[in-house]
């Protein structure tokens, strides 16, 4: 990780076992700067620090307003607002809009999972409909599982175990039950060629926009989904929905 990329997650993220705020510190052996929990330096993965926009799409709103924040947060906004005006308007792999007709059609999809689309539960990917970060930790919210989820970027060795392409952002995401690690991970990775691929179309445009401008932050973000979608999976349920075309 750059040393800049740190200094953006000491602001954005925090520690995943503890909450504790998170520093940079020099690692002699390794011979570079690493970040790290500020309490506990041997505490692994970082968590992003959640808004309360972030926690109500979590299922997490009765943190901050108390027993039935959440619930009550969720009839407001289903009464005050259209469902599909909240919902993301592009396909997140080739940034084209959506039509109205896809819009209905992910929003089906959506409820059909037991989802709430108007909190951002789901996307179109590449003409395909997916259960968002937000809406796999809502669902998850949902079971009463209390865990513990945090991301970190594979060290060089995991990166040879793993066989991660020179030039490639990879991370892996871990999950901790009462302070015990699980063996479930979610591995994420964004490889040089992706993010710096060009239309085909268009050679003078990228060919994932969201992906070159954000490499390192969607490889964290795969790696979560990937560990969210093992620990809640919606594969039978989603067998029965309807897809979207």
């Amino acid at each position: 990780m750059e040393y800049d990329e740190m200094k953006t997650m000491v602001k954005t993220h925090c520690c995943a076992q503890c909450s504790g705020a998170l520093t940079i510190v020099w690692n002699g052996d390794a011979g570079e700067h690493v970040l790290v929990c500020g309490i506990d330096h041997s505490h692994q993965g970082y968590t992003e620090i959640g808004t309360f926009s972030t926690q109500l799409a979590r299922g997490k709103a009765d943190e901050r307003l108390g027993k039935g924040g959440q619930s009550e947060m969720e009839k407001q906004l289903a009464k005050t607002k259209h469902p599909l005006s909240t919902m993301p308007k592009v396909d997140l792999g080739t940034n084209k809009e959506l039509s109205e007709q896809q819009l209905i059609a992910l929003n089906a999809w959506g409820v059909s999972l037991g989802l709430k689309p108007y909190l951002g539960h789901v996307c179109l990917y590449y003409g395909k409909p997916y259960t968002t970060v937000d809406g796999y930790y809502y669902r998850l919210a949902g079971n009463k599982t209390e865990l513990r989820i945090g991301t970190r970027p594979l060290t060089k060795l995991e990166k040879e175990y793993y066989q991660i392409p020179a030039g490639s952002y990879a991370w892996l995401a871990e999950a901790w039950q009462n302070g015990v690690e699980l063996p479930t991970t979610g591995l994420g990775v964004v490889t040089k060629e992706e993010f710096e691929g060009k239309s085909e179309k268009n050679t003078e445009q990228w060919r994932a926009p969201v992906v070159h401008a954000h490499p390192q932050r969607m490889a964290e973000k795969r790696a979560e989904w990937q560990l969210l979608r093992k620990l809640v999976p919606l594969e039978e349920v989603e067998k029965a929905a309807q897809g979207v075309k």
